[in-house]
Order: structure tokens, then C-alpha cells, then sequence
């Protein structure tokens, strides 16, 4: 090893591993050699917690604003209403505001000599709330009073009213337009739905006026959804395949869940492999719409006319479809009334059925069970309970044999039963209804109230402003906030009524596009471009019709063009039969088609260039800018008035240009910019100074094609473009803009810290910088399972399978869709369970004797997906040791099967195109080996670009993590998480070893012929093809390479043994990243007060505000977040040197305040803080390292150590845990033990605060744990030392002697950490430089 003495004279390279909360890296001189300072080797893993998204502070902050508003909505008109309530009622508001949560004795004291009696609305002597409560049961009694009477009402009755509807004041879906609910205005709008249907399914459905009539009428009846869709369904006249599709549709169309996939025939729709499934009543449906948007794209539209549908139907349930009568109130208290009538008759049967009964439905019970109690009180049971109660009525009402019970089970079918006044439906209720009561009271009373009349509009403006969201935040906020005033206006408040006067909103419009969009994934400084852009959808139609291919072979270039000129500028969907008719017309070739990117559909469209040609007549030079902006503006400004404003004012359009334009709706970003795409320019064989969109027209070349090629000359302009000659230290700004999530960035930062420390360590900069990313960040969760996916292939082929397919379909259906299946048994029946190369059947029970085959050979490649792997008979496995490609015979003999496996969606596109592959040309290895050497994600190449701009005499090298991998499987370095985290320096030692490897044995990444070099050391060698497993990279460093002209032994493979030994070296650097506690101030749940609480003491910590701060017996929140503080305190003589926590809250408050209040919860009488200590700080108490959680929990700082053949025991336990395959370890009781007791050696040595807890616990059962069968004690053992990383430290050992189910066995919290026992260090970001003291 090399020990670093002349740093400033040593070349040196740097390999870092680069994950989402970890960086692993390592320094080498230029043999491979770890280099040292002092006894220390230079390699190391810097720890962090993983960086989250501000999803759920923006949801946090999202509520927060909207209760902001409701409370300043609410303010506004008290301002306005003050005077009036007040003459009448000094203290009302007082009351209102103040008193109402409280009990009389906290009332006394706030209202003083106001106190009259203990209510909170109404205290007169004549009126009060029992009074007010019985005139006006709920306060829609009161506003349907109000809007019915003319008489004078009391102004506090006028204010509760307006309160009311001004805080609830409906939602915005039908914003400016006047309401209409009756079922003729609805029409239009279901003919269009119908005529969409039709369009998206190539048909047109044949439904007359009488029938939409009926359809309108019988959707607002009050039956069950299903029979609304029956109903409907039973009078359209339609075939069985229009019918399929009707039906769904009407499904969703009246709230049931529906397939959404199955509404587009010609498409295949799938999300995560599963078709796409909604249903609007649901209150999960915003989420999955969310989720669903990338898939279903401009579909989104009808979606969107759907669910208004849907809202009409909801809404006309609640208040009638009459628009002239309807009204919120009335419908209301018909509910209230209802639901009274409903509460008695449950009564009265409940109470023939048995006392007992009558108790189990209407007191108190479980949270878990929708009585009567739990289905009206919000707090008992939270959420939509309807479902719930139904279906514990229709039990409870089972045995009765009263008359009523056929009228309730009616009801119930009809979802009409016992319906609450406020439920989830309420959000149908458009803000215009509200308004007309607002409306109606206003104009009843405002010839009694002057002050209404003065201010009638700025009382309707309350109820109609709402903030347009290109404005933001309205308060200035400089972190999320753009707003600009008029000059002179700065200082004034806006208002509903002013906005207009105040606010710039041309330029506030600028800003907000500004702060909106997205940078490019490979320019960081451009912005992204619309994706509905002129430029980017002829760039996505190039993309795609530049793969299209006729039995396999390649569009030529002027036919593809002419297919784009005569479909593509004619057609804003261009589908599979289109595509045959042109070829008839032109008499070209009809073949087989493949490279759509949807089912027999171009997914791509040039519809902005159909639709813009319509509006301006042409598109030319002249307009092609002009017609960009429009469509950035039409992407950003999806609210009508802005839009209209800025195509008069900013592009001076005409009326009829800018009425066509409103009518268009786009909406989308591209990853990628308009400078990237059209904007660079190159000359080369395309001609003089061409853009990547030219060469695309020009040629059959994809993006990342076009861009890693040497020859076209734009890989050297982006490299140029994003070349900024800066020296000095790394700046965070450097990778804010890059396209990658706040995880990644996180890394990336971190590592660019690591790098930094280095080269400040050895004085200069490094050589090379080897880097390589984890891929965890590309991994999806399986929604639906394998096997789930292929009885689903299965149905659909049943008619068409022979007798041995029926036998493996059989075999299939007894497989459950839930458990995982394995690799053999998978293949086997992707390959409807034959042997892919000879056709003949396979034995389900005999799977272990047949051959796993790569079909690309593992001498090229070590890819082991299932793309390239097929299930054969041994005899058919007899391959040539060089032969790329199946042999012809077999293609030949195999070919029609399979195309049917493929047709089938048995076996993908990728891996039907490899079986049939003819040959393997030299460029195409070349290509081939290139792919495996280089790292072709963007992100990383601008790692690359930001260290290699900082450092002018460093070169970046990227290494594929799938090679670490191979090296790892090839020479036994096992990778245990679960024991310590030197496995982060190994990676980035690894990294180091491969790239300084590919960098001298293929200088000038000559693959093919180094590839051929290596097949004849295969050859000569004469080596088993089966040993050949990891790749070619990794395989061809076995084999020695000498310089031919020079003699030079330019690889030297005995070089891998002294590498191997580093492995076993325990001087890893660790260190975890300092973190602030930055998250919530505490948990925004109300906890219920002792009264209401299980054990009759309330677990709230935390008054929900000054006027109710006893907990005990309002209840409160809990979970109050801290930071840690290092303090001296004095308790009478004695002084106290501890941590403690003071809570976020406090952070910024003067330090006098802090003292006060550490003395109060601690008992001091005086106290001084010392320091305060950030989460993550390393400490040693008795000779023994942690990491500090909080002020009284500790996290533990040891890595274990293990021997190398101990190590191999633990993977050998994780991959039996994982496969649920003990069979290893079948003679090996004797081992396991030896390990069990070494793992406990080792957590009474190192561990010592484990001892009652953990330690104890185990060896109290160690008899019985010999008795246990060997899965089970390999389960102990894991658990043991997962519980001794750092980290959660759950113990899952759910089986006798342990029973322990997730326990937190292993969390050292309630710990009293005093300051003179106590170490601290300060480190710096690789652990090279330290320092130990005390406080």
C-alpha cells in the first residue's frame, strides 16, 4: 500500500459510489495500490438520510392557505358587519371567536362582566342558543328563513347566515357561466361525450334524441347506480363489441368504478402493466388521476367532461335538476327532515329486535364498526362511513319482520338512506348556488341594514374572488412567492374588491413562467420547451416513425417523409390501418409493422401543427416563433381571461384568431428544449450547419444516438455549452437546476464535498475521478403480479392452446397471483411450457434438469433479464462457444412460434427480436461492448461536466454499476448491508479497480477487436463457455494483455489477488451528515381531552391554542419535534451538565426565553446553555461511539466486524432469507452455532447498552435456540445483527421462544446523556481530519 508521504508529487485517483442517502469513495495511486494517511487507508462512506421531495410540505402548506383564506374571507366580512352585530351584542364576536370551545369557569374569566349565562351565541334574556337551536334545528333552517322572509332579522342571525356561506362557498367548475341544472342543458354535453366515445373507438354510436332523453332522465333517479346503467343500457340498440364499451363508460358516468383502458378498443392503456381504473366517487381519485396524467394525455380532456357529467348527476341529487327552484337550504333541511323521519323508524325496530341491539346501534363503540354513533360523529370515526353504516344496518335489520324493513333496504340500494346534511357529496355545490342565497338575504334586509346595501358588491366579491394561481402567494413571500405590484401601490393590502388596481399582472404573468418551468435534462441552463411545441411534437412524431419498420426492415428516408407530409400534417391521430391504406395507395409493401409505441397506433401527433395551419392559414418562417410563444402562453395560462388578454395585447391577434385559439387546450412539458432540439447547429455529413431535428429528418437516428456520436459534432457543442471555467470550491447552485430528484442531488452534493476534501488533502487535483450511480432510483414497485399477468395472457389464448397448453394453463391457474414466482417456472410458462429451440414439451415437475440459455452469450454480455434468458432441453443447448446468434436451423424451426409467444405478449419485442437476430456484424460489437462500458444517463454526464469544469487536469470516468456487481459475484466480495457500511467504500474501491482497468486496456474503447483478442484467449485457454458468466469486461480480466509492439504487460491478472486482500482491511472512514430536525413542529392531530381519551389521560402534550392550553381538558397535539442543547443547570447545590431537548418551536425565541423554559420543564433554578448540537453528532460514552438522535436516544456508531468467511455465512443467510431456501446450510448445524455464539461475543463486547435490553433477552432463550431448526436460527442470527446496525433496530422473530412481531428492541431512547462522561468529535465530511474533546 501506498503511504502518502510527497502528496503534492503523487498521482492519484478518486472512486466514489454515488446512492440516495450514502457516497462511497476510495483514492489509489496509478497501480490500483489504496493509498494511506499514516496507518489509514484513504476510503471511507459518508452516511445521510435520504433527501425526500416537498410533497408533503407543499400539502401542508396548500391547507394552511386555504384556511388562511377562509379566515380572512370570514374577516373581511365581520369588518363589514361589525358595527350592526355590535349595537345589538357587545360581546358577541368576542364569544364567537374566543369562548365558544370553552367550559364556563375559562368563559367567566375571559368575558368578565359580559358573562351572562353559559352559551355562545345568543345570550339575551329573551333569546338564547336553546331557543335559537330549536327555531333553527341546523343553519340551513336559518338561511332558507332568511331567503324565504322579508321580515327584519336580528343581525346576528343575517351574519351567522352570510358566515356560513361565505366559508363554504362551493367549488368553481363552472367559473363566470350561468347555472344551469336542468337535464336539457345537459344535452349537448352528453352527445359530445357519445360522439368522443365514438371517435376514440373508430365508430360513430347511433343514439337518438329520445334516447339521450331517457338516459338524462334516468341518471337523477333515485335507484341504485347499477340499475341506472341497466336501465340505460336496456333501451341503446348497439352490437356486442360497442356495447362492452358503452356500457363501462355509462359505469363511470354515474360513479361506479370503471376500466378506462377498456373505453379506447384500439389501445393499449396500462399503467404499471395494469389497465387504468377510476371511479369519481371515490375520495382516493384525485391521487390516482394524478398518477394516471403521463398515460393518458390529451385523453385527460374527456376524463375531465366525464367527472363534470358526474358532478351534474351528484349535484341534481342533492337539490333537484329544476335551476329556477333549486336551492342549497331547502335541499338541506329536506335532508335534515328525512333523516329525522328515518332516525325514528330505526328506533322503533331496533327496539322490537332487543335492548341489546338497540345499545350495539346507537352508543358508543369501536372505531373499526359504522353504528348509528360512529356514522353521524366526526370524531368517534373520520372519512366517508356511508358504506360502512349500510352495510351494518342491512345486518342489524336482517332478523326484523317489521313492514318498514323493504322501504329501508330500498333506501339503502337507492343510496338514499338517513343522507347527512354534510357529507363528501357537498363538493358538487357550485359556488353560483351560494351565491343566489347570498343574494336573496342581502336583498331581503338590506332595506333594513344601509351598511348591506354600501357594500352589496364587496360582499358578493368575497364569495366569488379567488386568488388566479399565476398571482402565488399574496404576501410577499421571497421563497415562494413572485407577485409584483403597480409602482405606487406596494404597501396596500389586496383585496377582493382591488386586485385589479393593485396588482401588475402582465408582469407577475412573466414571473410566474419564470418560477413554472423545468431546465433540460441536457442543457441545464435552457428551459424545457411545451410539449405541444411545433418543435417537440415533430420531434416525438421523427422519434417514433423513425423506428417503424416493415417485416423488419427500416422506412427508406423520402418514403418516411412522404408518410409524415401526406398523414402526419393531415391526421391529428394517425393509426395501424391509415398506415396500410397510404402504403396501398403509394404501392409500397404491406408487411408486418412494429415500432408503434401504442397498440397498431402512432402515439405521437403533429395536431398543434394541424390546428395552427387552420388559424393562420400556414406555418412559415415568418410565424414559427410567433406560433411557439402562443403555445408556451396556452401551456401556462390555462385560465381563460389571462390567455385572452395576452394573444390581443402581447400578438396584437384578431378577434376570430384569438376565439379559435381559446377553444384549444394544451398542456404538458417536454424533458427536453427547443435550443437542444432545433436550436445547435453542426456541420457534418447532413450538411452545413444542421440542427439534431435535420439529422433526424435526414436520417433513422434517435436523440441519444445523434448526441454520443463523434462524427456528427453535437456531442463536442454540448459538452461546449455546458462548459463554465470555474475554479474554486464546488457551489450547490452548480446541480440545482439538473433533472434529477432531491435524493440524487443530495448525493451528487455530497460526493462533490468528498471529492473536494480529498484534492484539498493531497494539494492537488486528481488525475481520474471514477464514478458510479446506484440504480435505486429507477426501481418500480410491481403492481401487478407475474403470474397475475399471465393468467390474464392465458385467457385470452385459451381457444388456441394444444393439449399440452391446456395441461400447463391448468398448472397455471393453481399458482396464487399473490406470491412471487420463480425464474425456470416463469420461463416455462412464457413459453407456453416448450423448449424455445426445439418446440417440444417440457415436464412441469422435471424443470430442474432442463438449461437456462442466454440468447445473447454471456461471453458478450452478462445481461441475465428475462430478455435474455429462454428455458431449453440440454441437447438443444449445444451452441458453438463463439456463435452470437442462434444457429439458422433453429430460427428457421422455430420462427412461427415465436411470433405467436410474441403476438401474445408472452415474450417482449426485445427479446423475439434477439432470438431472431441473423447476425452480429463488427460494428454492431462494437456498439454492443461500448453499451456496457459507458454510463449513458444524462445526470451523470453533468457530474462529469461540473468536476471537470472546476478541475481543468481531471478527466471523469463513468463505471456501470451492473459491472461492480459482476466483479463482486466473480470473486466472492460479499455485500452485507446488514453488517456495517464499509460496503460503500468497497463499491467505490471496485469502481476505481474496473476503471482504471477500461481505461488502460481499452484506451481508445477499440471493441471489437479487443473482443476478438478475447475469444481466442477463451479458445486457447480452452475454457468451459459456463465459466464464462460475468460479461466480457469482467471476463476478459482474467486474461493478460501485453503490448504487441511494444512488448509492455499492459494488464497483469495476478494484480486482482493483492486487490482482493483490501477487502479485508477494517479501517474504513465513516461518517453521518449533520442534520438540523427540520421536520413538522409536532403531529397536527387533535388528540381528544382525559374525558374522552381510553385510559382516561389525554396523550396531548401540546395546547392547540393560548385560550384552550389545558390540555386535560380540551385535549391538544403531540409529538413535539426537537433540537438538542448542551446546558448547565443547577437543582439547590447541585449542578447538572446534561443534553436536553428544547423544542423547534423555541429555536428562534430570545435565549432568555429558551432558559425559562428549560427551567420550568426540568426544575432548575437557574440555567445556562452551552452549545447547541445538531442531530447525527458523533459521541463516546465508556470507550463506545454513537450517533445522537435526540437529546435522550442514541443511535450506534460501531461497525461490526466480521471475518471473511463469516461474512460469507451472513449472505449466505440474507439469500436464503430472500429465496425462503435453507437448503444450504443442511449440514452445517455445527457452523451456524459457532456464528450465533461469535455474534454474541460480539454484542456484549461492543454493544454494552444492549445488554438488558437485547442481549439478555436472547440468552435467556439460548437453550431453546439450539433446539430450533436451522431456517429458524439463521432468522435469529440475521435479526441479531440487524438489530446491532445502525439505523431503526427492529427485531422480526415472530416464533417461540422470541415472539417477537417488528419490536423495537434494539432503540436506545430514555437515555440520560450527561456532559462529563461524554466525548464529543467533530469530523469532516471523509473522516480524515478529527477532534476529540469535552464540554
Amino acid at each position: 500500500m501506498s503511504i502518502v508521504k510527497n502528496r503534492e508529487n503523487i498521482k492519484y485517483y478518486i472512486g466514489v459510489d454515488i446512492g440516495t442517502n450514502s457516497v462511497g469513495w476510495a483514492v489509489i495511486d496509478e497501480n490500483g495500490n489504496l493509498l494511506k494517511k499514516g496507518k489509514h487507508h484513504l476510503w471511507g462512506s459518508r452516511l445521510f438520510d435520504q433527501a425526500q421531495t416537498a410533497q408533503n410540505r407543499r400539502n401542508y402548506r396548500s391547507s394552511r392557505r386555504r384556511y388562511n383564506k377562509r379566515r380572512q374571507r370570514i374577516g373581511l366580512l365581520r369588518l363589514i358587519m361589525s358595527d350592526m352585530a355590535l349595537e345589538v351584542d357587545p360581546s358577541f364576536f368576542i364569544r364567537l371567536e374566543k369562548t365558544t370551545f370553552l367550559d364556563k369557569e375559562d368563559k367567566k374569566a375571559i368575558l368578565k362582566d359580559n358573562y351572562k349565562m353559559n352559551y355562545n351565541l345568543f345570550c339575551d334574556e329573551d333569546y338564547n342558543d336553546k331557543k335559537y337551536f330549536k327555531d333553527y334545528p341546523t343553519i340551513y333552517h336559518l338561511r332558507k328563513k332568511l331567503c324565504e322572509c322579508d321580515e327584519k332579522a336580528d343581525p346576528r342571525l343575517i351574519y351567522l347566515a352570510l358566515h356560513h356561506i361565505v366559508k363554504y362557498r362551493g367549488n368553481f367548475l363552472y367559473e363566470g357561466q350561468e347555472l344551469h341544472l336542468e337535464s336539457s342543458n345537459k344535452e349537448e354535453d352528453l352527445k359530445i361525450l357519445f360522439d368522443i366515445l365514438g371517435k376514440n373507438n373508430d365508430t360513430v354510436y347511433d343514439i337518438s334524441e329520445e334516447q339521450i332523453q331517457f338516459i338524462l332522465k334516468t341518471v337523477v333517479e333515485n335507484i341504485s347506480k347499477t340499475a341506472k346503467v341497466d336501465e340505460c343500457m336496456s333501451q341503446l340498440k348497439l352490437n356486442s363489441e360497442d356495447k362492452k364499451i358503452v356500457k363501462e363508460f355509462m359505469r363511470g358516468l354515474v360513479g361506479n368504478k370503471f376500466n378506462v383502458s377498456k373505453l379506447y378498443m384500439h389501445e393499449d392503456l396500462q399503467f404499471d402493466d395494469e389497465d387504468l381504473k377510476l371511479q369519481f366517487s371515490d375520495k382516493s381519485y384525485e391521487e390516482k388521476i394524478t398518477e394516471y396524467e403521463n398515460v393518458l394525455e390529451e385523453k385527460m380532456e374527456f376524463i375531465d367532461l366525464m367527472q363534470r357529467f358526474y358532478s351534474w348527476i351528484e349535484l341534481s341529487k342533492i337539490v333537484g335538476s329544476d335551476s329556477q327552484h333549486a336551492s342549497i337550504s331547502g335541499a338541506m333541511v329536506n335532508i335534515y327532515e328525512s333523516h329525522r323521519e328515518d332516525l325514528r323508524t330505526l328506533k322503533e325496530m331496533m327496539l322490537k329486535i332487543g335492548k341489546k341491539e338497540y345499545d350495539e346501534m346507537f352508543k358508543p363503540t369501536s372505531k373499526n364498526v359504522v353504528n348509528y354513533y360512529n356514522y353521524v360523529n366526526p370524531v368517534a370515526c373520520s372519512g366517508d362511513k356511508t358504506d360502512g353504516f349500510y352495510k351494518y344496518v342491512k345486518k342489524a335489520i336482517e332478523k326484523s319482520d317489521d313492514s318498514r324493513k323493504d322501504e329501508i333496504l330500498q333506501k339503502i340500494a337507492n343510496e338514499t338512506y338517513m343522507l347527512k346534511q354534510t357529507s363528501k357529496n357537498n363538493a358538487y355545490i357550485p359556488y353560483q348556488m351560494q351565491k343566489d342565497e347570498l343574494i336573496k338575504i342581502l336583498d331581503h334586509q338590506e332595506k333594513y341594514y344601509p351598511v348591506l346595501k354600501e357594500n352589496r358588491d364587496k360582499i358578493i366579491s368575497i364569495l366569488e374572488f379567488r386568488i388566479p394561481y399565476y398571482y402565488g402567494p399574496l404576501d410577499g413571500n421571497k421563497q415562494f412567492g413572485w407577485l409584483i405590484k403597480k409602482k405606487g401601490k406596494e404597501n396596500e393590502r389586496i383585496l377582493p374588491w382591488n386586485h385589479q388596481e393593485i396588482v401588475d399582472v402582465q408582469e407577475t404573468a412573466a414571473q410566474f413562467i419564470k418560477k413554472l418551468t423545468n431546465y433540460c435534462t441536457y442543457l441545464p441552463i435552457e428551459k424545457v420547451m411545451p410539449q405541444k411545441s411545433l418543435t417537440c411534437s415533430m420531434y416525438e412524431v421523427l422519434s417514433e416513425v423513425n423506428k417503424i419498420r416493415i417485416d423488419g426492415k427500416l422506412l427508406p428516408i423520402d418514403t418516411k417523409n412522404r408518410l409524415i407530409e401526406d398523414l402526419f400534417f393531415k391526421r391529428k391521430t394517425v393509426k395501424e390501418k391509415d398506415l396500410i391504406n397510404w402504403l396501398k395507395q403509394n404501392q409500397l409493401t404491406v408487411g408486418e409493422i412494429t415500432g408503434y409505441q401504442k397498440e397498431k397506433a402512432f402515439s405521437s401527433s403533429l395536431a398543434p401543427w394541424i390546428d395552427f395551419k387552420e388559424i393562420f392559414d400556414e406555418i412559415n418562417d415568418s410565424n414559427y416563433d410567433l406560433i411557439e410563444k402562443i403555445i408556451e402562453d396556452m401551456t401556462i395560462f390555462n385560465e381563460g381571461s389571462i390567455l385572452k388578454e395576452r394573444l390581443k395585447k402581447a400578438y396584437n391577434l384578431d378577434q376570430n384568431k384569438v376565439k379559435k385559439i381559446m377553444k384549444l387546450k394544451y398542456s404538458g412539458w417536454s424533458r427536453l428544449s427547443k435550443k437542444l432540439i432545433n436550436g445547435i447547429r453542426a456541420d457534418n455529413k447532413f450538411g452545413s450547419s444542421v440542427s439534431i431535428l435535420d439529422v433526424m429528418k435526414e436520417s433513422h437516428m434517435a436523440l441519444m444516438e445523434i448526441i454520443n456520436d463523434q462524427d456528427l459534432g453535437f456531442k463536442q457543442i454540448i459538452e461546449k455549452e455546458n462548459f463554465k471555467n470555474e475554479t474554486g470550491s464546488f457551489e450547490y447552485e452548480d446541480i440545482e437546476n439538473l433533472a434529477g430528484s432531491p435524493a440524487l442531488k443530495r448525493g451528487i452534493w455530497q460526493t462533490l464535498q468528498v471529492i473536494e476534501e480529498i484534492k484539498n488533502y493531497m494539494g492537488h487535483e486528481p488525475k481520474n475521478i471514477y464514478i458510479e450511480f446506484a440504480r435505486e432510483e429507477q426501481e418500480k414497485v410491481r403492481t401487478t403480479t407475474r403470474v397475475k399477468k399471465l393468467k390474464s395472457i392465458y385467457n385470452d389464448i385459451k381457444n388456441q392452446l394444444d393439449v399440452h397448453g391446456k395441461e400447463v394453463y391448468s398448472n397455471l391457474n393453481k399458482q396464487d397471483e399473490k406470491s412471487s414466482i420463480e425464474k425456470r417456472l416463469y420461463l416455462y410458462y412464457t413459453q407456453l411450457g416448450k423448449c424455445v429451440y426445439s418446440g417440444e414439451s417440457l415436464d412441469i415437475d422435471k424443470l430442474s434438469n432442463y438449461e437456462i440459455d442466454h440468447i445473447f452469450p454471456r461471453t458478450l454480455t452478462s445481461d441475465d433479464s428475462l430478455d435474455n434468458l429462454v428455458l431449453v432441453k440440454k441437447k438443444e443447448n449445444q451452441r458453438k462457444l463463439d456463435d452470437l446468434v442462434l444457429p439458422l436451423e433453429i430460427r428457421n424451426k422455430m420462427e412461427v412460434f415465436w411470433k405467436k409467444l410474441y403476438d401474445n405478449g408472452l415474450i417482449t419485442q426485445t427479446k423475439y427480436y434477439r432470438l431472431m437476430r441473423d447476425e452480429f456484424r463488427r460494428d454492431q460489437i462494437d456498439k454492443f461492448i461500448n453499451r456496457q462500458l459507458v454510463e449513458t444517463r444524462q445526470i451523470i454526464k453533468h457530474v462529469a461536466n461540473i468536476i471537470e469544469n472546476h478541475y481543468e487536469d481531471t478527466k471523469v470516468f463513468t463505471v456501470r454499476a451492473n459491472l461492480s456487481h459482476e466483479f463482486r459475484e466473480k470473486y466472492g466480495i460479499y455485500k452485507n448491508r446488514n453488517v456495517n457500511d464499509f460496503h460503500h467504500a468497497h463499491d467505490a474501491y471496485i469502481a476505481c479497480i474496473i476503471g482504471r482497468y477500461i481505461q488502460i486496456r481499452f484506451p481508445g474503447l477499440e471493441a471489437k477487436y479487443v473482443y476478438g483478442q478475447y475469444m481466442q484467449n477463451v479458445k486457447k485457454t480452452k475454457n468451459n463457455i459456463d465459466k464464462e458468466n460475468h460479461g466480457f469486461i469482467i471476463n476478459s480480466m482474467k486474461y493478460e494483455c501485453i503490448d504487441e509492439d511494444t512488448g509492455e504487460v499492459i494488464w497483469n491478472p495476478k494484480r486482482i489477488l493483492d486487490y482482493i486482500k483490501c477487502f479485508n482491511y477494517r479501517d474504513v472512514y465513516i461518517t453521518k451528515k449533520l442534520d438540523t430536525n427540520n421536520r413538522e413542529l409536532f403531529n397536527v392531530t387533535i388528540l381528544p381531552n382525559d374525558k374522552n381519551s381510553e385510559k382516561g389521560k389525554t396523550k396531548a402534550t401540546i395546547p392547540v391554542n393560548k385560550l384552550r392550553s389545558n390540555v386535560r381538558k380540551y385535549g391538544g397535539f403531540s409529538g413535539l419535534q426537537s433540537d438538542i442543547v448542551a446546558i448547565e443547570g443547577k437543582k439547590g447545590k447541585k449542578i447538572d451538565r446534561r443534553l436536553i431537548n428544547l423544542p423547534i418551536l423555541l429555536r428562534y425565541v430570545s435565549i432568555e426565553d429558551q432558559c425559562k423554559y428549560i427551567m420550568e420543564n426540568n426544575k432548575y433554578s437557574d440555567v445556562k446553555i452551552i452549545k447547541k448540537i445538531k442531530k447525527n453528532q458523533l459521541i463516546e460514552i465508556d470507550g463506545i461511539c454513537y450517533y445522537l438522535k435526540s437529546a435522550d436516544e442514541l443511535d450506534t456508531a460501531y461497525q461490526l466486524i466480521l471475518s471473511r468467511d463469516d461474512n460469507e455465512m451472513i449472505y449466505r443467510i440474507d439469500r436464503a432469507i430472500q429465496n425462503n431456501d435453507f437448503s444450504y446450510f443442511d449440514n452445517k448445524k455445527e457452523n451456524i452455532d459457532e456464528l450465533y455464539r461469535l455474534i454474541c461475543h460480539k454484542m456484549i463486547e461492543n454493544y454494552p447498552k444492549y445488554k438488558k435490553k437485547v442481549y439478555e433477552f436472547i440468552k435467556e432463550r439460548e437453550e431453546e435456540f439450539f433446539e430450533l431448526d436451522n431456517s429458524q436460527k439463521c432468522i435469529v442470527i440475521f435479526e441479531m445483527i440487524r438489530v446491532m446496525k445502525r439505523g431503526e433496530q427492529y427485531i422480526n422473530i415472530p416464533f417461540e421462544p422470541y415472539n417477537l412481531k417488528n419490536d423495537r428492541k434494539g432503540r436506545l431512547n430514555c437515555q440520560s446523556i450527561l456532559l462529563d462522561n461524554t466525548y464529543f468529535y467533530d469530523v469532516s465530511i471523509t473522516g480524515i481530519y478529527s477532534k476529540k474533546y469535552k464540554l
